[in-house]
């Protein structure tokens, strides 16, 4: 072992004695009551789903009377019940008309938020099991692999780490570790909150949540690193405006990268093989990002619909041309009518979602957020609720547009915006019906068309060879979508997380 092998192995023994020491062994605690040992995992490695109604991710309708066989991870064979004879040494899963559906896909999630933007002692404690909770929430929800869009990167390394080898219930992560965004010198550009940590802090958590390079040189060695630690995609920001009806005078004071940044930050992605989500909720902004990703011939994928404006056709056009996606998020501008129902949900004190100190400050940021609704249009607001309100109707019709030209998958940003507590996935279903997108296409979204915008070709549908990333839910979701909130069964890679109601945690 060189020098530099054990500078990096005694550093990692460090950093992780000191977050034992800080935030505590919850999860440690967990994994006494991990998915692994579910009672139905003591029933062996093959399991045969039967009598049940498959959405299988491509059909236009449910295949009924269906028959899955599932070896290990994977799926080796699907048919009618009549046409599969279930062999002696398969445990049968009778599912008595139930559905099973490929396990969603979260297209724009953070997953390891702490929900703490104030560092004291009690967010530190709790950060992990809040970190747990998530990870629980969300699969627990029917979502088995989620397109993180950055946190602290060392808890995030650690907790996919977790929920890969089943020590705690969580979905497989698709990674960025950080978001890369501008600044000029003390003035930070979106997002505001998230503030520069101390070199302390950062060493613990191994980086800025929001990376903000000084230079070009900077920027690639992040870009590099994120390749190297086993990334999937970059994460970038081109936001010119806080999300205020008032806007700053002066671009310097909200700094944006310019055409030349943002360019290299395409040409590095293309160069090491990663597309680029690019959080770009403005339409000009959207427009530019999208002349910049053709001009570089790199792939991208815009965050966010398109608030401020209508979208234009031939924005769609190209984007449809180039194959390029929104991720439209729309429940981060919807949230806007619901705020006081947030709190009186946390005042309800949630504690399968929320730790205590968690629940305090998301409390307290959501009605500083109320309280200043009355200066819309005045002062220059971190989060205008009524902004989003009054401009909702271009969304609606902007995700229109985009779903009729087919650039459009799911995500809904939760654990990135104040209100975006996990397992709410069917708040962006019921937006999306809202606008009259059909429910079969919700689904699609949620599945197959979302495995192939996040390039993963071995999952998103139910077909042999696929992996076992299934879901069971208590009716016909294509009769009625409320069933979509009623996930009984999650099976991740052939392991139960969850069954018929019982979930693998119970502490």
């Amino acid at each position: 072992m060189n020098s530099k092998q054990i500078f990096y192995t005694l550093n990692n023994y460090l950093r992780s004695a000191v977050k034992r020491i800080g935030m505590g062994g919850y999860v440690k605690k967990l994994s006494n009551f991990g998915p692994l040992l579910h009672e139905m995992n003591s029933r062996g490695k093959n399991i045969a789903f039967t009598n049940c109604n498959i959405f299988d991710g491509d059909n236009s309708h449910l295949i009924k009377n269906m028959t899955v066989l599932v070896i290990g991870s994977r799926i080796v064979e699907v048919d009618h019940k009549d046409k599969i004879a279930v062999p002696e040494n398969f445990f049968k899963v009778d599912l008595a008309g139930q559905t099973l559906t490929p396990g969603f896909i979260d297209s724009h999630v953070h997953l390891c938020s702490p929900f703490t933007y104030d560092v004291n002692i009690p967010a530190v404690r709790q950060m992990k099991k809040q970190i747990a909770l998530n990870n629980m929430r969300t699969v627990y929800s029917g979502v088995t692999t989620g397109c993180d869009m950055g946190g602290p990167q060392g808890l995030i390394k650690e907790f996919q780490k977790f929920a890969d080898n089943n020590d705690i219930p969580g979905p497989r992560y698709l990674n960025c570790y950080t978001l890369i965004s501008p600044r000029k010198g003390k003035k930070l550009g979106y997002p505001t909150q998230v503030k520069l940590i101390d070199p302390f802090q950062a060493w613990l958590l191994e980086g800025q949540v929001a990376t903000r390079p000084r230079n070009i040189n900077d920027l690639k060695k992040v870009c590099y690193k994120i390749k190297d630690d086993g990334g999937t995609h970059l994460k970038t920001s081109y936001q010119p405006h806080p999300f205020s009806v008032k806007k700053y005078a002066h671009q310097d004071d909200f700094p944006i990268f310019d055409g030349d940044w943002m360019k290299t930050i395409l040409r590095l992605g293309k160069e090491i093989g990663m597309p680029i989500s690019i959080h770009a909720p403005f339409g000009a902004g959207a427009e530019k990002c999208v002349d910049f990703a053709i001009e570089v011939g790199a792939k991208i994928r815009i965050q966010h619909m398109t608030f401020d404006v209508d979208l234009k056709d031939i924005t769609i056009r190209k984007m449809n041309d180039h194959g390029y996606y929104f991720i439209p998020t729309v429940m981060v501008y919807g949230d806007a009518f619901n705020m006081p129902e947030f709190i009186n949900w946390l005042n309800s004190n949630p504690e399968a979602y929320m730790t205590p100190e968690a629940n305090r400050q998301i409390k307290e940021r959501i009605q500083n957020s109320i309280d200043y609704e009355k200066y819309s249009g005045h002062e220059i607001l971190e989060l205008d609720n009524m902004y989003f309100r009054n401009q909702f109707d271009v969304v609606k019709r902007n995700t229109q547009k985009a779903h009729d030209a087919g650039i459009i998958g799911f995500g809904t940003d939760i654990g990135g915006t104040y209100t975006g507590f996990f397992g709410r996935i069917f708040s962006e279903v019921k937006h999306y019906i809202e606008f009259g997108i059909p429910v079969l296409d919700i689904l699609k979204y949620m599945t197959s068309v979302n495995a192939k915008i996040n390039g993963l070709e071995d999952r998103g549908v139910i077909k042999p060879g696929k992996l076992a990333d299934l879901i069971v839910l208590k009716g016909n979701p294509l009769e009625d979508a409320e069933v979509l909130k009623d996930v009984s069964t999650v099976m991740k890679g052939g392991v139960f997380l969850k069954y018929d109601d019982i979930e693998s945690v119970v502490s």
